[in-house]
């Protein structure tokens, strides 16, 4: 046999840190230098009176940079402040932020600042005109809006605000704690206890205060609750309970209190061998550890406690003081779904009895005071409604809602769409669609919810909406790309903010007024701060200003069908300073559905996954990014029957050379790109990150992130095969890259975390392998200490970025003489 000379075919790159002896094309400090410069603007704040705002800048090497700037005026900023963690608008033109260690007070008219030292919270009061500063000292002063001490309080260890006019603080002094509160112009001491007070929580009705106190002599737990209008005491349960923390929830405004005193004993150290089953019901015990749990009831006007045991492993409260939620954590689903589904229990606190109400339940929404839940069926794959008092429950048919919220009054269900707002009679039992909102995708903000389990894979909410106040709606027209916002109110709609191909973003309406401030971008301009009101748009604030090249770029949003009739899109961006003479080369970015993405601003930047459209326009080339939609074919031969029919409609742009396109993509876009590679020959090269090339390996192996295993991913996950592997082989082995590596004729660029929790780097190795193997021209990066997606603007990132661009150059432009590309495609480079 002819021995197989060590040369740089299939030479394989082993990066630590970043490489750069190898790479000369570009000069990394002028690259750097240049994306420097861009940010994007987040966490908008808008002073109440809509005078001013505050945002944060987002450089990629420097996230806290807070900007104030007027409401009413173009470009007009009045500071510019670093290490911001917490700020607030106060009355009369202040803002108070805190950072650092350090607090400040400014007043935004005449730029008069107060500063704080060594400072570990803020608080502010501002139906008072109050606002306080704890010290790390442990000292808690108050001041008034005139900036005069109001009150102070020493040996502070917690301290409690509803931000409105009422402040509680956990005081220790001489091996003694107790609770103040602070009342007018001073704290007085409103409870005092010979134990430990671990924390203390204002009630949602601001009735009471919850009191954790922890027994010295054995670490138990109790809790007090302490009205706050009469500070009458009252102790729950039958004394201190062994437990790690108690989880209170109140009930009816006040009426009566759940309590879970939850337990999370330490792992017993590994036993050897560690034994799972192949029946085993209890993955999530592996992931999270045992947890055991006591629960309790107080009825506040009887004050009498209740100890409930209802045979389940798990409850939880749902705004009832008689009917309670319970399950058990040991599934019925053989983890076939990305989410837990389980079976519901009806617990009847007076009875002490439970009834099963619905089966498999993997999302459940009560309404407020518990009179209804309503749970999406994972075995109807319909939304199941259950009335608690009348032991009722019916099917909603619609398979196509989803994100219920109730009505206040309990009259209604509305349910979201991705083609507008349905509204259930639960009188009537109707469900109908609401033709103000007819065909967008569309969303309530001013939803009121609380998350009354989250754990184990579970999402149970209390989720409601007022009805006799505006609703507030986000419309998104899929068809045409456009977003608005309305207000929707006595079934009649109000357009808050026109609709507008602009991607927005930070969202916020002052509804007394109904001015709106929202972040706008697109394509070809920047983020910018924008206010709506009466009808006219004003800007005042626009980010990246030195960036002019964007205003010309060029996109278009093409349709087109795939093979089988189906009505898709692609995102086609032209080259920077686009000269209609000249031919470019194209290169395609794929994942799964990406149209929506046309209209956010494309600045430069070093990506973790190595797709930076800004950087590729900048380069001359086009940019396509083509909807990938599965079907029955599976995954792969989805997205290659997608992106072959995107080629075809782009067959008709006379500045697209057909020879010299590209394709790349990362994680489920490597995965189809590592597929396609295998099928097209359309192609001049590739680049694949982090994909998965085997899905019966992937299938058959378990998450080091979820420590579940990986096959729901497959069967109703991002993958949608729709059949276990066991019912369709060859949809597993026909959809695998690595099934066909052999036909991959096209150089390609394959790169992996070697600390990949998501996909291991193992399926890039075992596609280097098969290229290697069949003799085929590959580059693979192994980036050491980096996992699924590279560090942003780390030296990693940074490599694979430059190593891309030199990439695409060689293999679309003709640019030789690249010595980390050479080594491999030249025979003679060693």
């Amino acid at each position: 046999m002819k021995a197989i000379k060590i040369k740089a075919l299939f030479y394989i790159m082993i990066i630590c840190m970043c490489s750069q002896g190898l790479l000369g094309q570009y000069n990394v400090d002028s690259i750097q230098q240049r994306y420097a410069a861009f940010y994007t603007i987040a966490h908008l704040k808008v002073s109440d009176d809509n005078r001013w705002v505050s945002f944060s800048k987002i450089y990629k090497k420097n996230t806290d940079t807070t900007i104030i700037a007027t409401g009413d005026k173009q470009q007009s900023v009045k500071a510019v402040l670093t290490g911001v963690s917490e700020s607030y608008f106060l009355k009369d033109n202040h803002f108070f932020w805190l950072g650092s260690g350090k607090a400040q007070l400014i007043n935004l008219r005449n730029g008069d600042k107060k500063d704080f030292k060594e400072v570990s919270k803020i608080e502010i009061l501002p139906a008072l005109g109050y606002y306080a500063v704890w010290y790390k000292n442990r000292f808690l002063e108050v001041f008034d809006s005139k900036n005069k001490l109001v009150a102070s309080v020493s040996d502070v260890t917690q301290l409690v605000s509803n931000k409105q006019n009422k402040l509680y603080v956990i005081v220790i002094r001489s091996n003694l704690s107790s609770v103040w509160s602070l009342q007018s112009k001073e704290f007085n001491k409103v409870y005092t206890s010979e134990q430990n007070i671990k924390k203390i929580m204002l009630a949602p009705s601001q009735k009471y205060l919850a009191v954790t106190e922890q027994e010295k002599s054995s670490d138990g737990l109790q809790l007090v609750l302490l009205d706050t209008n009469s500070l009458k005491v009252s102790r729950v349960g039958n004394g201190f309970i062994k437990s790690d923390y108690i989880e209170v929830r109140e009930i009816k405004n006040g009426l009566a209190f759940f309590l879970d005193f939850n337990s999370r004993p330490k792992p017993a150290p590994n036993a050897q061998p560690e034994v799972k089953y192949g029946t085993d019901p209890d993955l999530w015990l592996y992931r999270m550890g045992e947890q055991y749990h006591e629960y309790w009831v107080y009825d506040v006007k009887s004050e009498q406690s209740q100890k409930v045991d209802t045979g389940f492993a798990f409850m939880s409260a749902m705004d009832h003081e008689r009917y309670f939620l319970t399950f058990d954590r040991k599934e019925r689903n053989a983890y076939i779904s990305s989410v837990s589904w389980f079976d519901i229990y009806l617990y009847d606190r007076y009875s002490k009895t439970s009834k099963k109400i619905l089966s498999q339940i993997s999302n459940l929404v009560v309404s407020r005071q518990g009179k209804y839940i309503v749970g999406f069926s994972e075995e109807e794959k319909r939304w199941i409604l259950y009335n608690t008092l009348l032991s009722g429950k019916m099917t909603i048919e619609n398979p196509h809602i989803g994100r219920p919220t109730f009505s206040d009054d309990n009259h209604y269900v509305f349910f979201e769409s991705e083609s507008g707002i349905y509204r259930f009679n639960v009188r009537t039992k109707n469900l109908e669609e609401l033709p103000l909102t007819a065909n967008k995708k569309v969303t309530i903000l001013n939803v009121k919810e609380d998350v009354i389990y989250g754990t184990l894979g579970a999402d149970f909410r209390i989720r409601s909406i007022n009805v006799k106040k505006p609703i507030i709606l986000e419309q998104y027209d899929q068809n045409n790309n456009e977003t608005s916002y309305v207000q929707w109110f006595h079934d009649k709609i109000k357009v808050l903010l026109p609709a507008t191909k602009n991607k927005v973003s930070d969202f916020k309406i002052n509804l007394l007024n109904q001015a709106v401030f929202c972040l706008e971008e697109n394509f070809n301009s920047p983020q910018a701060i924008y206010q709506y009101h009466s009808g006219h748009k004003k800007e005042v604030y626009q980010s990246n200003r030195h960036d002019h090249e964007i205003t010309t770029a060029r996109q278009e949003i093409l349709s087109y069908e795939n093979s089988l009739g189906v009505q898709i899109k692609g995102v086609l961006y032209y080259p920077l300073n686009f000269d209609a003479r000249k031919k470019y080369p194209l290169i395609l970015s794929i994942y799964e559905v990406q149209n929506k993405s046309a209209s956010v601003y494309p600045y430069p930047y070093f990506s973790g996954i190595g797709i930076n459209i800004r950087s590729l326009i900048d380069n001359g080339y086009f940019v396509f990014l083509p909807d990938v939609v599965l079907d029955s074919r599976g995954p792969g031969f989805s997205a290659l029957d997608c992106v072959h029919s995107g080629l075809d409609a782009l067959k008709r742009y006379a500045n697209i050379d057909s020879n010299r396109v590209g394709l790349m993509g990362h994680s489920f876009g490597g995965f189809g790109t590592s597929f396609i590679a295998t099928r097209s020959h359309r192609f001049a090269a590739y680049i694949s990150g982090a994909a998965v090339t085997d899905l019966v390996k992937f299938y058959f192996s378990f998450s080091q992130e979820r420590n579940l295993p990986n096959y729901p991913r497959f069967e109703n996950g991002q993958f949608d095969m729709k059949v276990p592997f066991s019912k369709n082989k060859m949809l597993y082995y026909d959809n695998s890259p690595i099934a066909n590596v052999e036909k991959v004729n096209k150089p390609i660029l394959l790169w992996t975390g070697l600390k990949d929790g998501n996909v291991p780097y193992t399926h890039t190795e075992e596609l280097y392998t098969g290229l290697l193997r069949n003799q085929k021209k590959a580059v693979v990066l192994y980036y050491k200490n980096q996992d699924h997606d590279l560090a942003k603007n780390s030296a990693e990132s940074i490599d694979l970025h430059l190593r891309i661009l030199e990439w695409w150059d060689y293999f679309l432009k003709d640019k030789k003489d690249i010595p980390w590309i050479d080594k491999e495609m030249k025979k003679d480079a060693l």
